[in-house]
């Protein structure tokens, strides 16, 4: 996975490499950044969405994107 850019209210693009991309959001909360997938609203009737649905739902992909999201959000913000 690879970092793409970053918006103006935080979300970071991440290209997962396996065909599609997700977004992340980076806040701070309590001082420590936190990272979380932006996209929770999946159509069932919609392979892309349910591709990204299951690409989300596997924890080291969170890991993952998360630790390149709070990495890119503090190098670009």
């Amino acid at each position: 996975m690879k970092a793409i850019k970053i918006d103006k209210t935080g979300g970071v693009l991440i290209d997962t490499l396996q065909g599609f991309n997700v977004w992340m959001d980076v806040y701070e909360e309590s001082g420590e950044l936190i990272a979380d997938w932006n996209k929770y609203i999946f159509r069932l009737d919609n392979q892309d969405d349910l591709d990204i649905r299951k690409f989300q739902e596997n924890i080291d992909n969170y890991d993952e994107a998360s630790s390149i999201a709070i990495s890119y959000y503090r190098q670009h913000k």
